[in-house]
């Protein structure tokens, strides 16, 4: 029985640590937003979109900083257009009526617009359901 024992905890503890670590979902994703996902109609589609200021932010948040008087301003502005990156992940779920395509162009479509000093973002499907 003992030389049982050890083996067995230590399956248990890896499978512990897989299921800790990988539970299906996405990486970036909260457990409610991926829960969302799964319960949604299909065809359904889960995507990220990664957006950078515009270049008219950028020139903007360096005027500001040269009216300040302050060094190195392009630097500065260029470091923040960085840090400013912006993540966002949607679901799009289909009503019976939408098609997987659709669904890929509509996100395509919202991914592309400009935002509120934010260009057109990078988008990446990380999960879909096609049927």
């Amino acid at each position: 029985m003992r030389a049982i024992f050890g083996p067995l905890m230590i399956v248990a503890l890896l499978v512990a640590l897989w299921a800790i670590l990988f539970r299906g979902n996405p990486g970036g994703v909260s457990d409610a937003r991926y829960a969302a996902f799964e319960r949604a109609a299909s065809p359904k589609l889960l995507y990220s979109c990664t957006r950078t200021p515009t270049r008219e932010a950028i020139l903007q948040r360096t005027r500001e900083c040269a009216k300040l008087g302050r060094a190195r301003c392009e630097e500065e502005a260029n470091a923040w257009a960085e840090a400013a990156r912006e993540s966002a992940v949607e679901i799009l779920a289909g009503d019976g009526v939408s098609t997987y395509d659709e669904l890929l162009r509509e996100a395509r479509r919202r991914c592309a617009a400009d935002r509120g000093g934010m260009g057109p973002g990078e988008l990446k499907v990380l999960q879909a359901k096609k049927d």
